[in-house]
Protein backbone atom coordinates (compact mmCIF):
# COMPACT_ATOMS: atom_id res chain seq x y z
CA UNK A 1 0.00 0.00 0.00
CA UNK A 2 2.86 2.37 0.81
CA UNK A 3 4.36 1.70 -2.63
CA UNK A 4 1.00 2.34 -4.28
CA UNK A 5 0.57 5.55 -2.32
CA UNK A 6 4.00 6.72 -3.47
CA UNK A 7 3.06 6.14 -7.11
CA UNK A 8 -0.13 8.16 -6.61
CA UNK A 9 1.81 10.93 -4.89
CA UNK A 10 4.32 11.19 -7.72
CA UNK A 11 1.48 11.32 -10.20
CA UNK A 12 -0.12 14.10 -8.19
CA UNK A 13 3.08 16.16 -8.33
CA UNK A 14 2.91 16.31 -12.10
CA UNK A 15 -0.81 17.03 -12.05
CA UNK A 16 -0.38 19.79 -9.49
CA UNK A 17 2.47 21.31 -11.45
CA UNK A 18 0.25 21.59 -14.51
CA UNK A 19 -2.86 22.91 -12.78
CA UNK A 20 -2.17 26.46 -14.02
CA UNK A 21 -0.82 27.71 -17.31
CA UNK A 22 2.96 28.11 -17.37
CA UNK A 23 4.07 30.69 -19.96
CA UNK A 24 7.27 32.59 -20.61
CA UNK A 25 10.97 31.95 -20.24
CA UNK A 26 12.56 31.90 -16.82
CA UNK A 27 16.00 32.22 -15.40
CA UNK A 28 16.58 29.61 -12.74
CA UNK A 29 19.78 30.90 -11.19
CA UNK A 30 20.19 31.42 -8.32
CA UNK A 31 17.76 28.72 -7.11
CA UNK A 32 14.69 30.11 -5.39
CA UNK A 33 13.56 28.54 -2.13
CA UNK A 34 9.86 28.80 -1.27
CA UNK A 35 8.82 27.94 2.29
CA UNK A 36 5.29 27.09 3.42
CA UNK A 37 4.29 26.98 7.08
CA UNK A 38 1.02 26.57 8.96
CA UNK A 39 -0.34 23.33 7.49
CA UNK A 40 -0.45 20.26 9.73
CA UNK A 41 0.43 16.76 8.57
CA UNK A 42 -3.11 15.49 9.08
CA UNK A 43 -6.66 16.54 9.89
CA UNK A 44 -9.81 14.68 10.89
CA UNK A 45 -13.07 16.30 9.79
CA UNK A 46 -16.77 15.46 10.00
CA UNK A 47 -18.25 15.35 6.51
CA UNK A 48 -20.97 17.94 5.86
CA UNK A 49 -20.36 19.59 9.23
CA UNK A 50 -16.75 20.70 9.73
CA UNK A 51 -14.56 23.00 7.66
CA UNK A 52 -10.86 23.21 6.95
CA UNK A 53 -9.85 26.80 7.65
CA UNK A 54 -6.20 27.59 6.93
CA UNK A 55 -4.10 30.63 6.04
CA UNK A 56 -0.55 29.35 5.54
CA UNK A 57 2.54 31.51 5.75
CA UNK A 58 4.40 31.61 2.42
CA UNK A 59 7.89 33.08 2.03
CA UNK A 60 10.59 33.03 -0.63
CA UNK A 61 14.24 33.87 -1.08
CA UNK A 62 13.40 35.73 -4.28
CA UNK A 63 12.80 39.45 -4.37
CA UNK A 64 9.47 40.99 -5.36
CA UNK A 65 7.60 37.69 -5.68
CA UNK A 66 4.13 37.47 -7.18
CA UNK A 67 2.40 34.27 -5.97
CA UNK A 68 -0.54 32.38 -7.30
CA UNK A 69 -2.11 29.67 -5.15
CA UNK A 70 -3.87 26.38 -5.59
CA UNK A 71 -5.75 24.10 -3.20
CA UNK A 72 -6.82 20.63 -4.26
CA UNK A 73 -8.01 17.35 -2.78
CA UNK A 74 -7.90 13.76 -4.00
CA UNK A 75 -8.80 10.35 -2.58
CA UNK A 76 -6.19 7.70 -1.85
CA UNK A 77 -8.14 4.45 -1.77
CA UNK A 78 -9.23 3.87 -5.37
CA UNK A 79 -9.48 0.83 -7.58
CA UNK A 80 -9.07 0.55 -11.34
CA UNK A 81 -8.45 4.25 -12.10
CA UNK A 82 -6.02 7.04 -11.37
CA UNK A 83 -7.02 9.44 -8.58
CA UNK A 84 -8.45 12.75 -9.76
CA UNK A 85 -7.51 15.94 -7.99
CA UNK A 86 -10.36 18.39 -7.45
CA UNK A 87 -9.65 22.12 -7.27
CA UNK A 88 -11.26 23.62 -4.18
CA UNK A 89 -9.67 27.10 -4.01
CA UNK A 90 -7.18 29.43 -5.74
CA UNK A 91 -6.54 31.76 -2.82
CA UNK A 92 -3.90 31.62 -0.11
CA UNK A 93 -6.47 31.34 2.64
CA UNK A 94 -8.77 28.33 2.64
CA UNK A 95 -12.20 28.07 4.21
CA UNK A 96 -13.68 24.84 2.86
CA UNK A 97 -16.64 22.73 4.02
CA UNK A 98 -15.64 19.07 3.90
CA UNK A 99 -18.34 17.18 1.99
CA UNK A 100 -16.37 14.19 0.70
CA UNK A 101 -17.36 10.63 1.64
CA UNK A 102 -15.74 9.29 4.79
CA UNK A 103 -12.39 7.78 3.85
CA UNK A 104 -8.79 8.88 3.40
CA UNK A 105 -8.07 11.98 1.30
CA UNK A 106 -5.04 14.13 0.58
CA UNK A 107 -5.18 17.93 0.77
CA UNK A 108 -2.72 19.75 -1.50
CA UNK A 109 -1.53 23.36 -1.31
CA UNK A 110 0.75 24.87 -3.93
CA UNK A 111 2.32 28.31 -4.03
CA UNK A 112 3.89 29.41 -7.34
CA UNK A 113 5.95 32.50 -8.03
CA UNK A 114 4.62 33.67 -11.39
CA UNK A 115 7.73 35.76 -12.01
CA UNK A 116 10.21 32.91 -11.71
CA UNK A 117 8.10 29.83 -12.40
CA UNK A 118 9.27 28.19 -9.20
CA UNK A 119 6.66 26.53 -7.02
CA UNK A 120 6.42 24.63 -3.77
CA UNK A 121 3.65 22.39 -2.52
CA UNK A 122 2.74 20.60 0.68
CA UNK A 123 0.28 17.79 1.30
CA UNK A 124 -1.74 16.82 4.34
CA UNK A 125 -3.80 13.70 4.96
CA UNK A 126 -7.47 14.35 5.64
CA UNK A 127 -9.39 11.67 7.48
CA UNK A 128 -13.02 12.35 6.61
CA UNK A 129 -15.55 10.92 9.04
CA UNK A 130 -19.33 11.02 9.54
CA UNK A 131 -21.50 10.58 12.59
CA UNK A 132 -21.52 6.88 11.79
CA UNK A 133 -17.77 6.32 11.49
CA UNK A 134 -16.95 6.45 15.19
CA UNK A 135 -18.73 4.72 18.03
CA UNK A 136 -19.90 1.51 19.67
CA UNK A 137 -22.36 -0.49 17.59
CA UNK A 138 -24.73 -2.97 19.23
CA UNK A 139 -26.75 -5.43 17.11
CA UNK A 140 -29.83 -6.47 19.06
CA UNK A 141 -33.24 -8.06 18.53
CA UNK A 142 -36.68 -8.06 20.10
CA UNK A 143 -37.14 -11.78 19.52
CA UNK A 144 -38.41 -11.45 15.96
CA UNK A 145 -36.60 -8.46 14.40
CA UNK A 146 -33.04 -7.13 14.50
CA UNK A 147 -31.77 -3.56 14.58
CA UNK A 148 -28.60 -1.66 15.55
CA UNK A 149 -27.90 0.95 18.23
CA UNK A 150 -25.00 3.42 17.95
CA UNK A 151 -23.27 4.83 21.05
CA UNK A 152 -21.25 7.86 19.95
CA UNK A 153 -17.96 8.77 21.65
CA UNK A 154 -16.43 11.87 20.06
CA UNK A 155 -13.67 12.50 22.61
CA UNK A 156 -12.64 9.16 24.17
CA UNK A 157 -13.67 5.51 24.35
CA UNK A 158 -16.53 6.18 26.79
CA UNK A 159 -19.76 6.98 24.89
CA UNK A 160 -21.63 10.21 25.43
CA UNK A 161 -24.81 9.90 23.35
CA UNK A 162 -26.92 7.14 21.76
CA UNK A 163 -28.75 6.79 18.45
CA UNK A 164 -31.30 4.00 18.80
CA UNK A 165 -32.31 1.72 15.93
CA UNK A 166 -29.91 3.43 13.54
CA UNK A 167 -30.32 0.79 10.83
CA UNK A 168 -34.10 1.19 10.56
CA UNK A 169 -33.78 4.95 11.07
CA UNK A 170 -31.61 5.24 7.95
CA UNK A 171 -33.07 2.42 5.85
CA UNK A 172 -36.72 2.37 6.87
CA UNK A 173 -36.79 -1.32 7.77
CA UNK A 174 -35.49 -3.87 10.24
CA UNK A 175 -33.95 -7.28 9.65
CA UNK A 176 -36.05 -10.35 10.35
CA UNK A 177 -34.79 -12.80 12.94
CA UNK A 178 -32.54 -12.78 16.01
CA UNK A 179 -29.28 -10.84 16.08
CA UNK A 180 -26.01 -12.60 15.31
CA UNK A 181 -22.46 -11.42 14.57
CA UNK A 182 -21.05 -8.22 13.08
CA UNK A 183 -18.31 -8.35 10.46
CA UNK A 184 -16.38 -5.21 9.45
CA UNK A 185 -14.54 -5.02 6.12
CA UNK A 186 -12.44 -2.10 4.89
CA UNK A 187 -12.12 -3.23 1.28
CA UNK A 188 -15.59 -4.50 0.44
CA UNK A 189 -16.30 -3.65 -3.21
CA UNK A 190 -19.25 -1.40 -3.99
CA UNK A 191 -20.28 1.54 -6.17
CA UNK A 192 -21.62 3.77 -3.40
CA UNK A 193 -19.48 6.67 -4.65
CA UNK A 194 -20.50 6.10 -8.29
CA UNK A 195 -17.33 4.19 -9.13
CA UNK A 196 -16.54 0.61 -8.12
CA UNK A 197 -14.00 0.73 -5.31
CA UNK A 198 -13.10 -0.23 -1.75
CA UNK A 199 -15.79 0.56 0.79
CA UNK A 200 -15.64 0.52 4.58
CA UNK A 201 -18.61 -1.73 5.19
CA UNK A 202 -20.33 -3.40 8.13
CA UNK A 203 -22.20 -6.68 7.75
CA UNK A 204 -25.21 -6.95 10.06
CA UNK A 205 -26.41 -10.55 10.39
CA UNK A 206 -29.44 -12.18 12.00
CA UNK A 207 -30.46 -15.82 11.88
CA UNK A 208 -32.98 -15.00 9.15
CA UNK A 209 -31.53 -12.02 7.27
CA UNK A 210 -28.36 -10.11 6.46
CA UNK A 211 -27.30 -6.77 5.07
CA UNK A 212 -24.11 -4.85 4.37
CA UNK A 213 -24.09 -1.11 5.03
CA UNK A 214 -21.76 1.72 4.10
CA UNK A 215 -20.27 2.76 7.44
CA UNK A 216 -20.07 6.36 6.17
CA UNK A 217 -23.83 6.72 5.87
CA UNK A 218 -25.20 3.46 7.32
CA UNK A 219 -27.22 3.08 4.15
CA UNK A 220 -27.71 -0.45 2.90
CA UNK A 221 -25.38 -1.38 0.04
CA UNK A 222 -26.87 -4.80 -0.53
CA UNK A 223 -29.59 -6.79 1.18
CA UNK A 224 -29.52 -10.56 1.48
CA UNK A 225 -31.04 -11.31 -1.93
CA UNK A 226 -28.52 -9.13 -3.80
CA UNK A 227 -25.46 -10.30 -1.85
CA UNK A 228 -25.15 -13.37 -4.06
CA UNK A 229 -24.95 -13.96 -7.80
CA UNK A 230 -27.56 -16.63 -7.18
CA UNK A 231 -29.47 -16.03 -3.98
CA UNK A 232 -29.78 -19.15 -1.76
CA UNK A 233 -33.27 -20.61 -1.65
CA UNK A 234 -33.20 -20.81 2.14
CA UNK A 235 -32.42 -17.57 3.95
CA UNK A 236 -30.55 -18.72 7.07
CA UNK A 237 -27.34 -16.68 7.55
CA UNK A 238 -24.72 -18.02 9.95
CA UNK A 239 -21.84 -15.53 9.69
CA UNK A 240 -19.65 -13.44 7.40
CA UNK A 241 -15.88 -13.51 7.78
CA UNK A 242 -12.68 -12.87 5.87
CA UNK A 243 -9.55 -14.95 5.49
CA UNK A 244 -6.64 -15.33 3.13
CA UNK A 245 -7.60 -13.58 -0.11
CA UNK A 246 -11.35 -14.05 0.31
CA UNK A 247 -14.51 -12.97 2.07
CA UNK A 248 -16.79 -15.80 3.19
CA UNK A 249 -20.54 -15.96 3.76
CA UNK A 250 -21.89 -19.09 5.45
CA UNK A 251 -25.63 -19.46 4.94
CA UNK A 252 -27.59 -22.48 6.14
CA UNK A 253 -24.27 -24.18 6.79
CA UNK A 254 -23.12 -23.74 3.17
CA UNK A 255 -19.97 -21.82 2.19
CA UNK A 256 -19.93 -18.97 -0.35
CA UNK A 257 -16.91 -16.81 -1.17
CA UNK A 258 -15.64 -13.70 -2.92
CA UNK A 259 -12.07 -13.84 -4.22
CA UNK A 260 -10.73 -10.44 -3.21
CA UNK A 261 -7.50 -10.43 -5.24
CA UNK A 262 -9.34 -9.74 -8.49
CA UNK A 263 -12.06 -7.31 -9.54
CA UNK A 264 -15.45 -8.14 -8.06
CA UNK A 265 -18.81 -6.51 -7.48
CA UNK A 266 -19.24 -7.43 -3.82
CA UNK A 267 -21.42 -10.46 -4.58
CA UNK A 268 -20.68 -13.94 -3.29
CA UNK A 269 -20.29 -16.77 -5.78
CA UNK A 270 -22.05 -20.10 -6.00
CA UNK A 271 -22.20 -22.54 -3.09
CA UNK A 272 -19.00 -24.49 -2.60
CA UNK A 273 -19.47 -28.26 -2.76
CA UNK A 274 -18.11 -30.65 -0.13
CA UNK A 275 -16.46 -32.88 -2.78
CA UNK A 276 -16.85 -34.15 -6.34
CA UNK A 277 -19.84 -36.24 -5.23
CA UNK A 278 -21.57 -33.17 -3.79
CA UNK A 279 -21.78 -34.89 -0.39
CA UNK A 280 -24.12 -33.03 1.99
CA UNK A 281 -22.49 -30.87 4.68
CA UNK A 282 -23.51 -28.26 7.23
CA UNK A 283 -20.97 -25.86 8.72
CA UNK A 284 -21.30 -24.95 12.42
CA UNK A 285 -21.78 -21.32 13.43
CA UNK A 286 -18.43 -21.53 15.28
CA UNK A 287 -15.26 -21.02 13.27
CA UNK A 288 -11.58 -20.03 13.40
CA UNK A 289 -10.12 -17.57 10.94
CA UNK A 290 -7.89 -14.57 10.45
CA UNK A 291 -6.52 -12.64 7.52
CA UNK A 292 -3.43 -14.70 6.67
CA UNK A 293 -4.77 -18.25 6.83
CA UNK A 294 -7.57 -20.19 5.23
CA UNK A 295 -10.56 -20.54 7.58
CA UNK A 296 -11.25 -23.53 9.81
CA UNK A 297 -14.87 -24.74 9.74
CA UNK A 298 -16.57 -27.75 11.33
CA UNK A 299 -19.00 -29.89 9.33
CA UNK A 300 -21.76 -30.93 11.73
CA UNK A 301 -23.08 -33.58 9.35
CA UNK A 302 -19.90 -35.69 9.28
CA UNK A 303 -18.28 -34.37 12.48
CA UNK A 304 -15.27 -33.29 10.43
CA UNK A 305 -13.13 -30.20 10.13
CA UNK A 306 -12.94 -28.56 6.71
CA UNK A 307 -11.29 -25.49 5.28
CA UNK A 308 -11.66 -23.43 2.12
CA UNK A 309 -9.40 -21.73 -0.34
CA UNK A 310 -10.11 -18.37 -1.90
CA UNK A 311 -10.94 -19.91 -5.28
CA UNK A 312 -12.40 -23.15 -6.53
CA UNK A 313 -15.86 -24.68 -6.29
CA UNK A 314 -15.20 -27.02 -3.37
CA UNK A 315 -14.21 -26.70 0.27
CA UNK A 316 -10.95 -28.36 1.31
CA UNK A 317 -10.52 -31.53 3.33
CA UNK A 318 -8.37 -31.39 6.47
CA UNK A 319 -5.94 -34.11 7.58
CA UNK A 320 -4.49 -35.30 10.88
CA UNK A 321 -1.10 -34.02 12.00
CA UNK A 322 1.26 -36.62 13.49
CA UNK A 323 0.85 -35.30 17.05
CA UNK A 324 -2.94 -35.03 17.02
CA UNK A 325 -4.96 -36.76 19.74
CA UNK A 326 -8.30 -36.59 17.96
CA UNK A 327 -9.22 -37.24 14.36
CA UNK A 328 -10.02 -34.24 12.23
CA UNK A 329 -12.53 -36.30 10.23
CA UNK A 330 -15.51 -38.37 11.35
CA UNK A 331 -14.68 -37.89 15.04
CA UNK A 332 -18.29 -38.42 16.24
CA UNK A 333 -18.32 -35.10 18.11
CA UNK A 334 -20.78 -32.24 18.44
CA UNK A 335 -19.13 -28.81 18.47
CA UNK A 336 -20.31 -26.67 21.40
CA UNK A 337 -17.82 -23.83 20.86
CA UNK A 338 -14.75 -22.92 18.82
CA UNK A 339 -12.73 -19.73 18.54
CA UNK A 340 -9.32 -18.19 17.97
CA UNK A 341 -6.78 -17.86 20.76
CA UNK A 342 -3.75 -16.50 18.88
CA UNK A 343 -2.82 -15.58 15.34
CA UNK A 344 0.93 -16.05 15.67
CA UNK A 345 0.98 -19.00 15.69
CA UNK A 346 -2.58 -19.48 14.50
CA UNK A 347 -4.33 -21.49 17.22
CA UNK A 348 -7.60 -21.85 19.05
CA UNK A 349 -9.75 -23.94 21.34
CA UNK A 350 -12.97 -25.90 21.03
CA UNK A 351 -15.44 -27.58 23.34
CA UNK A 352 -16.90 -30.89 22.12
CA UNK A 353 -19.63 -33.27 23.24
CA UNK A 354 -19.50 -36.89 22.19
CA UNK A 355 -22.49 -37.97 20.08
CA UNK A 356 -22.56 -41.53 21.44
CA UNK A 357 -21.93 -40.58 25.06
CA UNK A 358 -23.37 -37.06 25.67
CA UNK A 359 -21.87 -37.06 29.17
CA UNK A 360 -18.38 -36.94 27.61
CA UNK A 361 -17.28 -33.36 27.04
CA UNK A 362 -13.81 -32.35 25.88
CA UNK A 363 -11.84 -29.09 25.80
CA UNK A 364 -9.42 -29.24 22.87
CA UNK A 365 -6.60 -27.04 21.66
CA UNK A 366 -6.46 -26.71 17.87
CA UNK A 367 -3.34 -25.79 15.95
CA UNK A 368 -3.75 -25.61 12.18
CA UNK A 369 -0.87 -26.14 9.78
CA UNK A 370 -3.13 -26.66 6.79
CA UNK A 371 -3.97 -29.09 5.43
CA UNK A 372 -3.20 -30.68 8.84
CA UNK A 373 -4.68 -30.10 12.28
CA UNK A 374 -3.17 -30.91 15.65
CA UNK A 375 -5.91 -31.46 18.25
CA UNK A 376 -4.94 -32.02 21.89
CA UNK A 377 -7.78 -33.10 24.20
CA UNK A 378 -8.55 -32.38 27.84
CA UNK A 379 -11.54 -34.37 29.12
CA UNK A 380 -13.80 -32.21 31.28
CA UNK A 381 -14.97 -33.40 34.67
CA UNK A 382 -18.63 -33.12 35.63
CA UNK A 383 -17.51 -30.98 38.58
CA UNK A 384 -15.77 -28.49 36.27
CA UNK A 385 -17.70 -25.26 35.85
CA UNK A 386 -16.82 -25.34 32.15
CA UNK A 387 -18.75 -28.61 31.84
CA UNK A 388 -22.07 -26.70 32.10
CA UNK A 389 -21.04 -23.50 30.30
CA UNK A 390 -23.33 -21.72 27.83
CA UNK A 391 -21.51 -18.62 26.46
CA UNK A 392 -17.77 -18.60 25.74
CA UNK A 393 -15.02 -16.19 24.74
CA UNK A 394 -11.25 -16.65 24.53
CA UNK A 395 -8.85 -13.88 25.56
CA UNK A 396 -7.41 -13.41 22.11
CA UNK A 397 -3.70 -12.71 22.18
CA UNK A 398 -3.77 -12.02 25.93
CA UNK A 399 -3.66 -14.24 29.01
CA UNK A 400 -4.07 -17.96 28.35
CA UNK A 401 -7.66 -18.03 29.55
CA UNK A 402 -11.17 -18.93 28.45
CA UNK A 403 -14.13 -16.98 29.84
CA UNK A 404 -17.57 -18.58 30.01
CA UNK A 405 -20.93 -18.22 31.71
CA UNK A 406 -22.87 -20.55 33.97
CA UNK A 407 -26.30 -19.21 34.88
CA UNK A 408 -25.89 -15.59 35.94
CA UNK A 409 -22.15 -15.96 36.64
CA UNK A 410 -19.05 -15.25 34.55
CA UNK A 411 -16.18 -17.69 35.13
CA UNK A 412 -12.63 -18.02 33.82
CA UNK A 413 -10.56 -21.13 33.16
CA UNK A 414 -6.78 -20.97 33.03
CA UNK A 415 -5.89 -23.00 29.95
CA UNK A 416 -2.43 -23.76 31.32
CA UNK A 417 -3.35 -25.20 34.72
CA UNK A 418 -7.16 -25.77 34.50
CA UNK A 419 -7.83 -23.40 37.42
CA UNK A 420 -11.38 -22.01 37.34
CA UNK A 421 -12.40 -18.80 39.08
CA UNK A 422 -15.61 -16.84 39.51
CA UNK A 423 -15.17 -13.44 37.90
CA UNK A 424 -18.54 -11.69 38.10
CA UNK A 425 -22.14 -12.32 39.11
CA UNK A 426 -24.80 -10.28 37.34
CA UNK A 427 -27.67 -8.91 39.44
CA UNK A 428 -30.70 -11.08 40.06
CA UNK A 429 -33.25 -10.96 37.28
CA UNK A 430 -30.67 -10.51 34.53
CA UNK A 431 -29.95 -13.23 31.96
CA UNK A 432 -26.50 -13.36 30.33
CA UNK A 433 -26.95 -13.53 26.56
CA UNK A 434 -23.56 -12.46 25.26
CA UNK A 435 -19.88 -12.43 26.20
CA UNK A 436 -16.98 -11.24 24.08
CA UNK A 437 -13.35 -10.13 24.38
CA UNK A 438 -12.37 -7.27 22.09
CA UNK A 439 -9.39 -4.97 22.15
CA UNK A 440 -8.05 -2.03 20.21
CA UNK A 441 -4.48 -1.51 21.37
CA UNK A 442 -0.94 -1.14 20.11
CA UNK A 443 0.88 1.41 17.99
CA UNK A 444 -1.98 1.77 15.51
CA UNK A 445 -4.62 2.62 18.10
CA UNK A 446 -5.69 6.21 18.71
CA UNK A 447 -4.72 6.94 22.30
CA UNK A 448 -8.06 8.31 23.59
CA UNK A 449 -9.89 5.33 22.08
CA UNK A 450 -7.58 2.46 22.99
CA UNK A 451 -9.30 -0.27 25.00
CA UNK A 452 -9.12 -3.90 26.11
CA UNK A 453 -12.48 -5.12 27.41
CA UNK A 454 -14.35 -8.27 28.29
CA UNK A 455 -17.94 -7.42 27.38
CA UNK A 456 -20.84 -9.07 29.20
CA UNK A 457 -24.31 -8.62 27.75
CA UNK A 458 -27.46 -9.27 29.75
CA UNK A 459 -31.20 -9.08 29.19
CA UNK A 460 -33.63 -7.68 31.76
CA UNK A 461 -37.18 -7.97 30.51
CA UNK A 462 -37.25 -6.13 27.19
CA UNK A 463 -33.96 -4.30 27.81
CA UNK A 464 -30.25 -5.06 27.53
CA UNK A 465 -27.09 -4.06 29.33
CA UNK A 466 -23.53 -4.50 28.08
CA UNK A 467 -20.95 -4.09 30.83
CA UNK A 468 -17.39 -3.25 29.75
CA UNK A 469 -14.77 -4.75 32.08
CA UNK A 470 -11.04 -4.23 32.12
CA UNK A 471 -8.86 -7.05 33.45
CA UNK A 472 -5.61 -7.47 35.32
CA UNK A 473 -3.66 -10.73 34.94
CA UNK A 474 -6.79 -12.25 33.47
CA UNK A 475 -9.08 -11.19 36.32
CA UNK A 476 -11.99 -8.84 35.74
CA UNK A 477 -12.19 -5.52 37.52
CA UNK A 478 -14.81 -5.36 40.26
CA UNK A 479 -16.94 -2.89 38.31
CA UNK A 480 -17.33 -2.13 34.61
CA UNK A 481 -15.73 0.96 33.11
CA UNK A 482 -19.10 1.84 31.59
CA UNK A 483 -22.34 0.17 30.57
CA UNK A 484 -24.33 0.34 27.32
CA UNK A 485 -28.10 0.29 27.86
CA UNK A 486 -30.89 -0.23 25.34
CA UNK A 487 -33.92 -2.25 24.35
CA UNK A 488 -33.75 -5.83 23.08
CA UNK A 489 -31.30 -8.72 23.40
CA UNK A 490 -27.65 -8.34 22.31
CA UNK A 491 -26.05 -10.41 19.55
CA UNK A 492 -22.71 -8.62 19.16
CA UNK A 493 -20.87 -5.39 19.98
CA UNK A 494 -18.12 -3.75 17.93
CA UNK A 495 -16.25 -0.46 18.15
CA UNK A 496 -15.68 1.35 14.84
CA UNK A 497 -13.42 4.33 14.15
CA UNK A 498 -11.67 5.73 11.07
CA UNK A 499 -8.43 3.96 11.99
CA UNK A 500 -9.97 0.51 12.58
CA UNK A 501 -9.63 -2.01 9.77
CA UNK A 502 -10.79 -5.56 9.16
CA UNK A 503 -7.54 -6.79 10.72
CA UNK A 504 -8.08 -4.90 14.00
CA UNK A 505 -10.29 -7.65 15.39
CA UNK A 506 -10.00 -11.38 14.99
CA UNK A 507 -13.33 -12.24 13.41
CA UNK A 508 -14.34 -15.19 15.56
CA UNK A 509 -16.23 -16.03 18.74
Amino acid sequence: MKKLYTVFSLAMIFIIASCSEDIGNYEYSPVEVITIKGIDNSYTKLSGVERITLDPEVSTTANDADFEYFWGIYETNVQGYAPKIDTIAKTKALDYLIKQPAKGWVLVFRAKNKKTGYFQYVTSSVNVVTQYTRGWYVVKDDGTQTDVDLFKNPTNIIPETKVENVFSLVNGKKLNGKASLFSFLTAYKSSVTGVLGNTRALFVVSDNDATVVDINTFKEIRGFNSLFYESPSNKAPNFVTFASQANYFVNDGQVYAIYTMSANTGQFGVRKMRDNLNTPYKVSKYFMTYGFSDPIFFDETSSSFISSGATGNMVNAVSDAAATKMKANNNNKKLLFMGNKNTAPFSGYAVFQDKTDPNLKILSSITPALPNLTIINDTLKVADKLYNATNYTLLQGDENMLYFTVGNQVWSRNLSNKFEQLQYTVPAGEEITFIRHRKYTGSGAEAPYSYNYVMVGTKIGANYKVRMFTKTSGNLSANPVFTLDGTGSVGDVIYISPSISESTYTNTF
